[in-house]
């Protein structure tokens, strides 16, 4: 897979072979709006649209905060446009288009048309010269044997796409302030590339707006927010982009509000639907 990041308006090249895309909004536009959706849908975001070198096909919009993209085959270059204040994180897959269909069956064999009149024969042309017989080079000298190559390792066997997975939850309820930003789950990764999903619920003690991160104490790997009415009850869901990992690091999900009173990030499903504790969870699939 091969990432890269992009705002404004332009062109980026695409690997060979790139069958889809997997979009991820990193800054919201300034203009940007929100639908009903769940997860929440946005428009004025920006376009994205593949070609071949010679065109484009039709643009595609970006509508939600991480985003499949379908790539048509044989695409080698991705137009974007952002609005203004817009920043997009996008990761090749390589392989077929995955939205499209097999294909259809080799149709039966025309009839064979009629053949055509013979063309008028052409002159023969003249005879040309025979060459003299040049003279005889030299035996050049035998060059050494060259030395036989060491053998490399022998790679790894393929696997299935998913090589490991863990997952964690909130056992209790936990506020998180302004002043600070507070821990609410973690887990402990071994090398590999990883991608971290995060589904949150909070409440609002006042109209505020909460921010959520991923990141190992030093880079933050993906984040999100929400603006909640007070007393209200909102659920967000974000995933980060592909993480690569030397060797084992801890990997941390925190929370923080711009208002003066704390927020709660809740354990429990709200619903009346059973008391299992899956609310607040974080997950991370190891890919590679």
């Amino acid at each position: 897979m091969t990432t890269f990041s992009v705002s404004g308006s332009g062109t980026h090249a695409l690997s060979s072979g790139v069958g889809a895309l997997q979009v991820h909004i990193d800054t919201l536009p300034i203009r940007a709006g929100s639908g009903g959706a769940y997860p929440t849908n946005w428009y004025h975001v920006g376009f994205l649209r593949p070609g071949d070198g010679t065109a484009y096909w039709e643009p595609i919009p970006i509508e939600a905060t991480d985003a499949w993209i379908s790539v048509p085959n044989g695409s080698t270059i991705l137009g974007y446009a952002l609005s203004s204040g817009g920043a997009i994180t996008v990761t090749e897959v390589i392989g077929p288009n995955p939205f499209a269909g097999p294909s259809g069956a080799t149709g039966a064999t025309g009839a064979t048309g009629p053949t055509g009149p013979t063309g008028a024969a052409g002159s023969t042309g003249a005879t040309g010269a025979t060459g003299a017989t040049g003279a005889a080079g030299a035996t050049g000298a035998t060059g050494a044997t060259g030395a036989t190559g060491a053998t490399g390792p022998t790679g790894p066997a393929g696997g299935s796409g998913v090589l490991g997975f863990q997952s964690t939850h909130r056992a209790s309820n936990i506020a998180i302030g302004s002043s600070a930003w507070t821990d609410i789950l973690s887990l402990s990764l071994g090398a590999g590339t990883w991608l971290i999903h995060c589904h949150v619920v909070s409440e609002a003690g006042t109209a505020q707006s909460d921010y959520f991160r991923v990141w190992d104490g030093t880079t933050t790997f993906g984040s999100a927010w929400q603006t909640i009415s007070t007393g209200w009850v909102a659920t967000i869901a974000f995933q980060t982009i592909p993480i690569v990992l030397t060797g084992t690091t801890t990997l941390t999900l925190q929370g923080n509000t711009q208002a003066l009173t704390a927020a709660t990030v809740h354990y429990q499903t709200i619903s009346n639907l059973g008391s299992i504790d899956d609310a607040t969870v974080m997950t991370a699939i190891q890919v590679a």
